[in-house]
């Protein structure tokens, strides 16, 4: 009995593995380019141009400000190949994410007509992931893939003091701004309601 249950647990994980490399082949068969972004975490984008999730991919253009974006680099045929390489070999855990969602990294992958069809958004030190749906079964791996993405030349991981300084300082003269013109609102208010 015992051993008609482990057959049939190797059976069922074997089919689980072969399907996961035919959904694997299938994407990478239709991939003409991927594309590695590294960008400051939306946290740090202007109000006026942050987004919530993935919803910068519009029309099918990446609309992320050149400001935000710290790495780009389009994938040559053999980082391709390494990058699937590595998809298939990795073996998935459960990792317990954190709350945070601090993405910084995202794959686009595009078609033989230059077509987005799918993306995996990536935050590396909270171990979360947004992906296409046609994409999901790679979020897992695609965590696993920071050491590749250095190895491809993506240098940026997270802000330097020097950023998060002229970072501050942009936002502090923002809300001065702001403030001046809501000061400006009230003593306007103010002349006409005497």
């Amino acid at each position: 009995m015992k051993t008609k249950f482990i057959l049939l647990f190797l059976v069922i994980y074997s089919s689980c593995i072969s399907q996961e490399n035919e959904a694997l082949d299938s994407i990478f068969n239709q991939t003409k380019n991927i594309e590695i972004m590294a960008f400051y975490d939306r946290e740090k984008w202007d109000r006026e141009d942050s987004f919530t999730d993935v919803n910068y991919i519009k029309n099918n253009t990446i609309e992320i400000k050149e400001k935000y974006v710290r790495n780009r680099i389009l994938l040559d045929q053999d980082q391709i190949n390494k990058l699937k390489s590595e998809l298939e070999k990795c073996k998935t855990e459960d990792v317990e994410p954190a709350d945070c969602y601090w993405p910084r990294h995202v794959l686009i992958f595009t078609n033989t007509k230059n077509e987005i069809f799918g993306y995996i958004e990536i935050c590396f030190s909270c171990s979360n992931t947004l992906s296409s749906k046609n994409l999901q079964f790679l979020e897992r791996c695609a965590l696993k893939q920071e050491k590749l993405f250095k190895e491809f030349g993506i240098t940026y991981f997270e802000e330097t003091d020097e950023e998060i300084k002229e970072l501050n300082r942009k936002r502090e003269e923002k809300q001065s701004k702001f403030e001046e013109k809501m000061k400006a609102i009230e003593d306007k208010n103010k002349i006409n309601n005497d």
